[in-house]
């Protein structure tokens, strides 16, 4: 039934996803965000059974995930050098079919005292475009860290399902480090106002936020022009992470759609 539900996810959106530059190159393991520690709410019981108080750490890979994740596939070294399995990972809560990059490492994944240092696909695990993330490596962002912007997407209007407005000419889809909210004060409009999207025409803001209130780390910037993106950048102090650090100021290449 798991595989079931993680194909159905896969295959959710009405038509496939197209390949962007990412996809012709060597796939990388983009981060690894200890989010929380022993702190999972009892919310959490949706994303894993064994959630609630443990750790939480999101991974972003440069390629969509295809394959139903194994904890047994991740190994999580301690600053000390101690080997942590998960026990469980999950794509949920970013599991629609335009997401995927994104999985939630949920156990005992290290502490204060001796945080996780490195995350590794120690087994298969099956990526896009015929990608094999066994192998991939990543140092780990320090708890206290603030969420960055970690992965962006460039894709005509027609390429994916968002709740863009119509008038939409280009989305750009922004992955960040872990899921965000707004801080105490800030509206819609603050975190539209965050962002600037360099294109070969210049600089612009997004004209609206799409894929919203979902509890991932992706959002969608609906843009005015369909020239090319080239980078995305957000202003410092908007979003929290689940543990309440701030986000500082941020920026990311955007990778663009292959037609």
């Amino acid at each position: 039934m798991k595989r079931l539900l993680f194909v159905l996810a896969l295959t959710s959106c009405a038509h496939p996803m197209p390949r962007t530059t990412l996809d012709v190159e060597n796939p990388r393991l983009l981060n690894a965000f200890f989010g929380l520690d022993d702190a999972l709410p009892g919310s959490a019981f949706w994303l894993c059974a064994q959630a609630p108080g443990r750790d939480g750490m999101p991974i972003t890979f440069s390629r969509r995930v295809t394959q139903e994740p194994a904890p047994a596939a991740f190994t999580v070294t301690t600053r000390s050098g101690v080997k942590k399995t998960p026990l469980c990972v999950t794509p949920r809560p970013a599991n629609e079919a335009s997401e995927n990059h994104t999985l939630l490492l949920i156990g005992d994944l290290g502490s204060v005292d001796d945080p996780p240092a490195q995350v590794e696909v120690t087994g298969a695990l099956a990526l896009e475009a015929g990608g094999q993330a066994q192998g991939l490596s990543v140092e780990v962002t320090p708890l206290e860290a603030g969420p960055t912007l970690v992965l962006a997407l460039g894709y005509a209007p027609g390429d994916l399902d968002s709740d863009c407005p119509k008038t939409t000419q280009q989305v750009v889809v922004v992955a960040w480090a872990g899921g965000v909210h707004l801080v105490g004060g800030a509206t819609r409009e603050t975190h539209r106002q965050m962002y600037r999207v360099a294109t070969e025409r210049g600089e612009v803001m997004p004209l609206a936020l799409g894929d919203l209130d979902d509890q991932d780390n992706y959002v969608h910037l609906c843009l005015d022009t369909n020239a090319p993106a080239a980078r995305v950048s957000a202003s410092a102090g908007v979003l929290l992470d689940p543990r309440d650090d701030v986000n500082p100021e941020t920026s990311v290449a955007v990778e663009a759609a292959l037609h």
